[in-house]
């Protein structure tokens, strides 16, 4: 228990730097636009973005964009992790399979995903089908990598433990194999979700008529700075949130095994 309290510890710590870290960036953005050292049509301040923002939401013009931008990432990543964490260990389980399919696994991340727009396009049309598609192949390769080597990492006294507690497969996997590996594949998830993000606002950005990408490219293209900034102040308020859930989840799960 005093290791888990330790480590408790530790991240208030790494949070707390984080949360100075911060507050410094944002007192530096706000110093150096409000006195006039960067042009206000290439940076506007933090309290103008936090503003306009707020302008935004009260309008409801931002909401749209924001719904399908929002349903598109969540539905390309639960479709990464449904698909990802399952093969993840099914590659585990292969080891063979898993060799084979490593360099292309890896050489995944290296290709333009977006080179299959058009085609995507092609088939489905402009819909929000290849925007979806786009995001979850980015997404699911990071998820499977993770998982797998997730697993590969666990050492095999663990299972030696499981057989010797007489516990089944099943039990085996849920206490003993996931928590090990939970680090692992929630990094796969972070990185996945992040993924996911990118995929569907480059594709919005690059060719769409609506979303959030679309609207930072809108502004862009009208020097409208102040709203630019606010729609990626959104946008980074979602992948935070995100991001400090999934952490949330994690902890539990690691708090779990470790009592358990």
């Amino acid at each position: 228990m005093e290791s888990l309290d330790s480590l408790l510890s530790h991240r208030r710590k790494v949070r707390l730097t984080q949360l100075g870290l911060l507050a410094a960036v944002v007192l530096y953005l706000e110093y150096i636009t409000r006195t006039g050292q960067v042009n206000y049509i290439t940076l506007t301040s933090p309290t103008a973005m936090v503003g306009t923002l707020v302008d935004l939401v009260r309008s409801g013009t931002i909401e749209p964009d924001f719904v399908q931008t929002a349903t598109s990432v969540f539905v390309a990543f639960l479709l990464a992790v449904g698909t990802g964490v399952p093969v993840g260990w099914l590659l585990w389980r292969r080891q063979t399979l898993y060799r084979i399919l490593d360099p292309y696994l890896v050489a995944w991340y290296a290709m333009p995903i977006f080179a299959f727009y058009p085609m995507l396009i092609g088939i489905f049309g402009l819909t929000k089908t290849p925007i979806i598609l786009i995001a979850y192949m980015m997404g699911v390769i990071a998820i499977v990598v993770n998982t797998a080597n997730g697993f590969e990492k666990v050492r095999d006294v663990y299972g030696d433990v499981g057989r010797s507690l007489n516990l089944s497969r099943v039990q085996t996997f849920w206490h003993i194999y996931f928590p090990a590996a939970t680090p692992y594949i929630f990094t796969g998830l972070k990185l996945g979700f992040i993924y996911s993000i990118v995929g569907v606002l480059a594709s919005e950005f690059i060719l769409s008529d609506s979303g959030l990408g679309f609207r930072v490219a809108y502004h862009y293209r009208n020097f409208q700075t102040n709203e630019m900034y606010a729609v990626m102040l959104l946008i980074a308020l979602i992948a935070i949130s995100v991001n400090l859930l999934l952490l949330h989840v994690e902890g539990r799960l690691y708090q779990r095994s470790v009592s358990g």
